[in-house]
C-alpha cells in the first residue's frame, strides 16, 4: 500500500506493522506523511518482529545515521523483508555505513534500492564489505543509479565476493566515463564475479568508444553468459562504439537499448545490422534505438538485416527454441528517428512482433517547406510517407507476426489516418482470402498525438475497424500511450 494524505505521522502504519497485519505486505511512505527520526525508530522496532511485510520504501524521506542504525538492527532480526528502499539524497555514505551491518546480517533481503542516495566510493566500500560478510542468500537486485560512484566506487563495489547471486545491477548516471570508468566492471565479468547477472543498466554514463571497448571485453567473456538485458541509453556512443559492442553481443541477450546515442547515419546501423545478420544475439526479442539520428536509409539497412536474420533462423531450425523465437518476432522501437518509404518497405519484410514509429516524421518533419521547397512539396512528401505506411501494412506476406504498431506523434492528418485504418479493416463480401485482413495478429494500434486523430471521420473509421476486428484495441489519446510511445 502507499500512504498518501495530509502531513501526519505514521503511528497507524507502525501499529499495523507491529500487529503483523496479514494484508500489509508492501509499504511505501509517500512524501505526504511525516517521517521524522522518532517515527523511524518506532517503525524499526515494529519491523524487527514483523513476519508479513516483504517490501518497504521510505525513499521520499530523509533518514539519519541513527535511524539507519535502527534499520540495520531491524534487518538483522527480521526474516521476511525482501525489498528495501531507505532514505533520500541526504542518506549518503554515513547512512549506508550505518545500514551495512543489517545488510550483512539479513537472511531475507534480496533487493536494495540505493538510487540517488548521495553515495560515493566510501559508501561502496562499506556496502561491498557487508555483502561479502553476508549470512543470507545475497542480493539479487542492486539499484545504485544517480550516485557519484566513479571508477573507484565501482572498483570497491565489485572487488568483493558477495555478488555471486546478483541478477539486476543499475549503475545509471554514476559518473563512469570512458574506458577507465568501466574497467572494474569488465574485470568483474572476465573473472566471473557476476556469474548470475541478467540485467545491466548503464544509462547516462559518458562511455564513448573507450567505454564501449572495455564493456565489449567483459561482454565477450564467459562470465557474462547470463546477461539477457543491456541498457545503454545516452552513453555517448557513436558509430565506432556501436560497432565494437555489436561484435560482443552474447548468445543470451534478449533486450538491447541503445536509445539516445548519436550513431547517426548508416555507420552504426550497418555495424549493428552486420552482427545481427551474422547470428549475434540469436535470442534478441527487443531492440530500442530511439532518437539515434537514424535516417530512412539507415533504418532500411537495419531492417534488411533483421529480415535476413529471420529467414536464416527459420531455415536453420524447424523446431526448438530458435524456431520458436523466429516465430515470435522482434519488438523494435525506432521512436524519434526518420522513416520514409525505403525504411517502411524494408520493415515490411522483417519478422517484427511490435513496431514503434513514434515521431518518425511519417507525416512530414513539421519544420516548414525549407529552402527551395514549396508547401505543396511538403504535403506531397507527407502523402507519400502515409502511402508507404499503408503499403508496408498491406504488402503480401508482410506483418504476419505484428501484434503492436505505434504511429503516434507523426503529424498524420485525417486522410492519412483514414487510409491506414481502411487498410486494416477487412473487406466486406468476397471469398475468405479477400476477407483476411493485413496484420492478422495485430491487437494494438496507437494513432494518438496526430492532428487527424480527433477528427469525426477518423472516429467513425476506428469504430468500423473495431467492429470488424473486436480483438484490436485502437488508442487515439496521447494520455493513454504513456511517455514517448508504445514501448516506453
Amino acid at each position: 500500500m502507499c500512504a498518501w494524505g495530509a502531513p501526519r505521522g505514521v503511528a497507524d502504519l507502525v501499529q499495523r506493522v507491529a500487529s503483523n497485519d496479514p494484508t500489509l505486505r508492501s509499504l511505501c511512505l509517500m512524501r505526504g506523511r511525516r517521517f521524522e527520526e522518532s517515527d523511524a525508530l518506532e517503525l524499526c522496532q515494529a519491523l524487527a518482529s514483523n513476519s508479513v511485510l516483504q517490501e518497504l520504501s521510505t525513499g521520499s524521506h530523509a533518514v539519519s545515521a541513527a535511524a539507519a542504525t535502527a534499520f540495520a538492527e531491524a534487518l538483522a532480526a527480521n526474516t521476511v523483508l525482501e525489498s528495501l528502499d531507505v532514505g533520500n539524497s541526504s542518506f549518503g555514505d554515513e547512512g549506508l555505513a550505518a545500514l551495512a551491518p543489517g545488510i550483512a546480517a539479513s537472511t531475507s533481503l534480496r533487493s536494495l534500492n540505493l538510487e540517488r542516495k548521495g553515495i560515493s566510493a566510501a559508501g561502496c566500500a562499506a556496502l561491498a564489505a557487508a555483502l561479502a560478510a553476508g549470512s543470507g542468500g545475497g542480493l539479487a537486485e542492486l539499484l545504485l543509479g544517480q550516485n557519484s560512484l566513479g571508477p573507484d566506487g565501482l572498483a570497491a563495489l565489485l572487488g568483493g565476493s558477495g555478488l555471486a547471486g546478483l541478477r539486476v545491477l543499475d549503475l545509471s548516471a554514476c559518473g563512469l566515463e570512458g574506458g577507465p570508468g568501466l574497467e572494474p566492471l569488465a574485470a568483474a565479468m572476465q573473472e566471473s564475479r557476476l556469474p548470475a547477472l541478467a540485467s545491466l543498466r548503464l544509462d547516462g554514463n559518458e562511455l564513448g568508444a573507450g567505454g564501449a571497448a572495455a564493456l565489449a571485453a567483459g561482454l565477450g567473456s564467459a562470465g557474462a553468459k547470463a546477461l539477457a538485458a543491456l541498457h545503454l541509453q545516452r552513453c555517448g556512443l557513436g558509430s565506432e562504439a556501436v560497432g565494437t559492442l555489436s561484435e560482443a553481443l552474447s548468445a543470451q541477450l534478449a533486450s538491447l537499448d541503445l536509445s539516445g546515442n548519436a550513431c547517426t547515419g548508416a555507420g552504426g546501423a550497418a555495424a549493428l545490422a552486420h552482427s545481427l545478420a551474422a547470428g549475434r544475439a540469436p535470442r534478441l526479442c527487443r531492440l530500442a534505438l530511439c532518437g539515434c539520428g537514424l535516417d530512412d536509409g539507415a533504418i532500411a539497412v537495419l531492417a534488411a538485416a533483421l529480415a535476413q536474420r529471420g529467414t536464416a533462423a527459420a531455415a536453420a531450425a524447424a523446431a526448438g527454441p530458435a524456431a520458436e523465437q523466429a516465430e515470435e518476432g522482434l519488438a523494435l522501437d525506432l521512436s524519434g528517428n526518420t522513416a520514409g518509404a525505403a525504411a517502411l518497405a524494408a520493415l515490411a519484410a522483417a519478422p517484427l512482433s511490435a513496431l514503434c514509429l513514434h515521431d518518425c516524421k511519417l507525416g512530414g518533419s513539421g519544420e516548414g517547406a525549407g529552402e527551395g521547397a514549396s508547401a505543396g512539396e511538403s504535403v506531397a512528401d507527407a502523402a507519400a510517407a502515409a502511402a508507404a505506411t499503408v503499403a508496408y501494412l498491406t504488402s503480401p506476406g508482410a506483418c504476419r507476426l505484428l501484434q503492436e504498431l505505434d504511429v503516434s506523434g507523426n503529424r498524420l492528418q485525417t486522410p492519412q489516418l483514414l487510409a491506414l485504418l481502411e487498410a486494416l479493416t477487412p473487406s466486406a463480401g468476397g471469398d475468405t482470402a479477400a476477407k483476411q485482413p493485413p496484420c492478422p495478429r495485430l491487437r494494438l494500434l496507437v494513432i494518438a498525438a496526430n492532428p487527424g486523430a480527433a477528427d469525426e471521420q477518423v472516429s467513425e473509421a476506428v469504430e468500423r475497424l473495431q467492429e470488424a476486428r473486436p480483438g484490436l484495441d485502437v488508442v487515439r489519446r496521447a494520455a493513454d500511450t504513456g511517455e514517448g510511445g508504445l514501448m516506453h
